[in-house]
């Protein structure tokens, strides 16, 4: 699909046809687009568990309010945010020249290292950037998703073994729909939400 197609083709899903699997090629493919999701400082701060086994997604819908697809869909991904990804940087700098690590390992601690609410929010964001690569590639691919926000993030972090640099940001579903799509709902137009130099500024113009 052209990306315009793809954008206006993706919907968030509810309704999920049950005992459709999604490969580990399929997941492959799709996640190697995702990681090449932007991130401050190229950090990457995105993590994913992707819950496949009947069981435990059965487990997951209990954390996640009782919510159906959870369990009918062939996935549930929960898309994870690092704290602690400054941390990484020497790894993720390993490979460029000397002077760069010289510059910017030394920048990244002291923009990160004991500022506990800019970790998390950086992780949120990155998270986020990650997560909605993913609904736009699955799209692509031919599968459904629905982001959810609506689950215990204790429960879930219990059920999925997260330690405390690690917080669960969303979950996403994948897989395939069972309703005919509805038309898609109302969005408030560009000249709306955006305005030109200052919030008060003038409209963005239409057509």
């Amino acid at each position: 699909m052209e990306f315009s197609e793809v954008v206006s083709a993706r919907r968030s899903v509810s309704k999920y046809e049950s005992g459709l699997d999604i490969s580990d090629r399929q997941l492959q493919t799709l996640f190697q687009q995702v990681v090449l999701s932007p991130s401050s400082f190229n950090l990457q701060h995105w993590r994913f568990v992707v819950i496949r086994d009947p069981a435990r997604k059965a487990e997951l819908r209990k954390a996640a309010f009782n919510q159906e697809q959870v369990e009918a869909a062939s996935a549930a991904i929960v898309v994870i945010g690092k704290l602690n990804a400054h941390e990484d940087a020497t790894r993720i700098f390993d490979e460029t020249p000397k002077n760069v690590q010289e510059s910017m390992i030394p920048m990244i601690e002291g923009s990160y290292a004991g500022k506990t609410a800019f970790q998390r929010d950086e992780a949120i964001r990155s998270a986020s950037l990650a997560a909605m690569t993913l609904m736009l590639t699955a799209t692509d691919m031919g599968f459904d998703t629905g982001p959810m926000i609506g689950f215990d993030p204790a429960a879930v972090s219990r059920l999925i073994n997260l330690d405390d640099n690690h917080i669960p940001v969303m979950m996403i579903v994948i897989g395939k729909r069972t309703n005919e799509m509805r038309p898609r709902a109302f969005r408030l137009p560009p000249s709306d939400v955006v305005r030109l130099e200052t919030l008060d500024g003038a409209r963005l113009p239409q057509g």
